[in-house]
């Protein structure tokens, strides 16, 4: 019997390992960091390359479950190299969990220990969930990561998380302004127009966003 083994694609790579826009969220860091950096799920440390081309000085440690052996980290950064869950992590004056909080079984663990962690502030950007676009069929872009363990998360939930990790919201705001007829426009070619056209009169007067970023300090 022929074996099925590699015919389709399993890995996926959305050429994030190097930043071809610098998100919302990396500005945001670099204005609101308080000096050292603990750059939790790290990836390949683009945080700390932006950092440096700005003249940033300061201490940056990135820890993540795994490091890349076909690329090239850039010197100066502290690469720790486990599960952020169980690696012990160092203190600084920032904490940044961007884009980890989905990732992990355990997002109120993680963020105590963040809190922990952190000697002035902690960064969070999550993707944010839109269950209104999701009843009409409309994909957000989150969903399509299949090592994502939830579905984004609303502004309450986030609100909570932060409580119950004994943290405290500083900053709150929403990245990614899109409108709902954009996701939309990729049915055109699948449903029958008349449907696309009430799902974009549904949609025309709503604006959605894709992610949820905060600032939080230590209650």
């Amino acid at each position: 019997m022929r074996s099925r083994d590699n015919i389709v694609k399993t890995k996926f790579d959305f050429g994030w390992k190097e930043y071809k826009a610098i998100p919302a969220y990396i500005y945001l860091a670099f204005q609101y960091q308080k000096g050292d950096i603990l750059d939790v799920g790290c990836a390949t440390c683009q945080l700390y390359t932006f950092f440096a081309k700005k003249g940033w000085k300061g201490e940056y440690y990135g820890v993540d479950i795994q490091k890349y052996d076909d690329y090239e980290y850039p010197e100066g950064a502290n690469l720790i190299i486990g599960d952020v869950l169980e690696v012990e992590f160092p203190k600084a004056d920032t904490v940044i969990l961007y884009n980890i909080l989905e990732h992990v079984d355990e997002p109120i663990t993680l963020l105590k220990k963040a809190i922990k962690a952190a000697r002035q502030n902690i960064l969070i950007n999550v993707p944010k969930r839109n269950e209104e676009m999701w009843k009409y069929g409309v994909v957000e872009n989150h969903q399509l990561d299949k090592t994502h363990k939830h579905c984004g998360f609303s502004k309450e939930e986030v609100f909570k998380l932060v409580d119950i990790a004994v943290g405290e919201i500083k900053t709150y705001t929403e990245l990614g302004k899109t409108n709902a007829r954009t996701g939309i426009g990729l049915w055109n070619n699948i449903i029958p127009k008349g449907i696309v056209y009430l799902l974009s009169k549904i949609f025309s007067s709503k604006t959605f966003y894709q992610e949820i970023w905060c600032e939080v300090v230590r209650k």
